[in-house]
């Protein structure tokens, strides 16, 4: 049989996955709010900068400079005012401009400019390094949309101060704070601006960014390793070991070994949790296997310990699978009842029932291939795998398919099992289901009779590895019920071989409207008595019912 992905890898790609997925998350999420967080520190020291350089523009007169267009005695006063904001300032370009012609966004001008120590200092004469009043600006030096938004601020006579992110190619990102510069008369002349260096804030921000990267890149590898490690030691490992054991038990039994040979070797689970409970049970039946086995061979003609051995194993069999009813007396949301009748004194068939958490509910019906002590056997592997992989939180699909997986791993002898499972979220009635080659099940709403939900069928467990099953959903009301069965039902034979069928079924499921799930049971079990009349019983026949009562 050919073998598919295991768990360890599909966990693994699961866990990188997950990780990449949360990394990109966190960096996008950290991205944005680091980003506005130190744009927005930058934006409040732009505006303390550009409300001091404002002050002293407004102490010179520095609007009427403008509108006349003239550098009187306090303009280079003033140019050591702004000299001195910039030097003690983080800021990139502290200047002041005006529109030739407010209606031409390309007839900007310099009113004046500051400049720090640092570039005073450079042994360029200082006449090339000042900017005066009426110098064009640079052409590249703002966007267009930069240019139309200053614009606008002159011409509504804009009294607060406005900050705008923008590039050019002279200058690259910037950002820009400005304030518009009014004369005596109140008329709107210029612009004072500030502008600083965003270049490094992006600079920062992708260091940012890379740092997240390569923590989560070796947290990713570091999880990788932990979950192959603890999955190898305390599933997959546990679950091979159990099912290596089981088949050297089973084809021990088969080659007809004696008695004394029939040793179920330890499988070493030292886990606790589900699969010890696995290992224990397994190991106990098949112990008491071998005790049967010898016991049989000592006392070939003593039919009375025949008949007591097996219905030893029949109790251990039924006292397996849950049988106290009501099962959940403190849960008022629903009612179950079920029942397992084998064929032989020990069967393949089973059903189960548990509660995930306080607020899932686990129903399931399987039937082994075979009869008899090996088909008991493998039910009971089937059952606690399944129980294993429901209590980890699996959805019905996903249950299905570990179960297949653990289960094709070591499956020599070629077993299988059909398995109909269902995880009921109590609190809204929500049912997801998935179906293993299994009957279909029977549904009656409220209002309704019973009929059968056809069910898209996935391969049986066992039967290849790889599959992956698919789910579906029921949604039940209160009043709602499910039943589900074994095929031993519907293909209950009478002493002509005529079949039972699921029309009889369905007919005596709805022969007692709002019937309780026990009583449904027992509805359907004397519909069946009553028809083979008394012929040989030659399948399981297994049943579970199940009320939705809701709050």
């Amino acid at each position: 049989m050919k073998k598919g992905i295991g768990i360890k890898t599909k966990v693994a790609i699961t866990a990188i996955v997950f990780m990449v997925l949360l990394t990109a998350v966190i960096s996008l999420v950290g991205y944005t709010l680091y980003r506005s967080s130190v744009m927005e520190s930058y934006r409040t020291y732009a505006d303390t900068v550009l409300e001091y350089a404002y002050r002293m523009a407004v102490k010179y007169s520095f609007g009427d400079m403008i509108a006349a267009r003239e550098m009187p005695e306090g303009y280079e006063a003033l140019r050591t005012e702004l000299n001195s904001v910039k030097d003690s300032s983080d800021i990139e370009y502290l200047y002041a401009i005006y529109f030739e012609d407010t209606d031409d966004i390309h007839s900007l001008h310099y009113a004046i400019n500051a400049k720090s120590e640092a570039e005073l200092s450079t042994g360029v004469p200082v006449s090339q390094i000042y900017t005066c009043m009426g110098k064009p600006c640079e052409e590249g030096s703002f966007e267009d949309d930069t240019l139309m938004i200053l614009q606008q601020a002159v011409k509504n006579g804009k009294k607060e101060n406005g900050t705008l992110e923008g590039y050019s190619s002279e200058y690259g990102h910037m950002l820009n704070g400005y304030r518009v510069i009014f004369d005596s008369r109140g008329e709107a002349v210029g612009l004072i601006c500030v502008e600083i260096d965003i270049n490094r804030i992006n600079a920062g921000l992708r260091r940012y960014v890379y740092t997240v990267i390569s923590i989560a890149a070796a947290f990713t590898a570091v999880i990788v390793i932990l979950y192959l490690f603890n999955t190898e030691r305390y599933l997959i490992g546990p679950i091979e070991r159990i099912a290596k054991s089981s088949d050297s038990f089973v084809e021990k039994m088969r080659s007809n070994s004696e008695p004394e040979e029939l040793v179920f070797e330890d499988p070493k689970v030292r886990s606790g949790g589900e699969l010890k409970l696995l290992s224990d049970n397994v190991k106990s039946l098949a112990d008491g296997v071998s005790a049967y086995m010898t016991n049989l061979k000592a006392a070939t003609a003593e039919k009375e310990r025949i008949g007591t051995e097996l219905a030893l194993a029949t109790k251990l069999q039924a006292a397996f699978l849950p049988n106290s009813f009501p099962a959940f007396p403190d849960r008022g949301e629903f009612d179950i009842c079920a029942s397992m009748d084998p064929a032989k004194e020990v069967g393949g068939d089973f059903y189960d029932f548990y509660l995930i958490d306080d607020d899932h509910l686990c129903l399931l019906i399987a039937d082994v291939s075979g009869k008899g002590i090996p088909a008991a056997l493998f039910m009971m592997v089937s059952k606690i795998i399944l129980q294993s992989c429901a209590m980890l939180g699996q959805s019905a699909g996903e249950v299905l398919t570990k179960t297949n997986e653990a289960i094709c791993s070591n499956n020599k002898e070629s077993m299988f099992v059909t398995v109909w499972i269902g995880i009921l979220e109590i609190s809204t009635g929500r049912l997801t289901c998935a179906n293993a080659g299994h009957e279909y099940p029977a549904l009656s709403r409220k209002d309704g009779g019973f009929e059968l939900v056809k069910d898209r069928h996935g391969l049986v467990i066992g039967g290849m590895d790889g599959v992956k099953y698919k789910e579906y959903e029921l949604t039940l009301s209160p009043g709602d019920k499910l039943f589900v069965y074994t095929d031993g039902v519907p293909e209950a034979t009478d002493a002509d071989n005529g079949m039972f069928g699921t029309e009889r079924m369905l007919s005596a499921l709805n022969a007692e409207p709002g019937a309780s799930p026990e009583r449904i049971l027992k509805n359907v079990r004397a519909a069946v008595d009553g028809f083979v009349n008394g012929a040989e019983q030659f399948d399981d026949l297994t049943m579970l019912c199940f009320e939705y009562r809701g709050k």
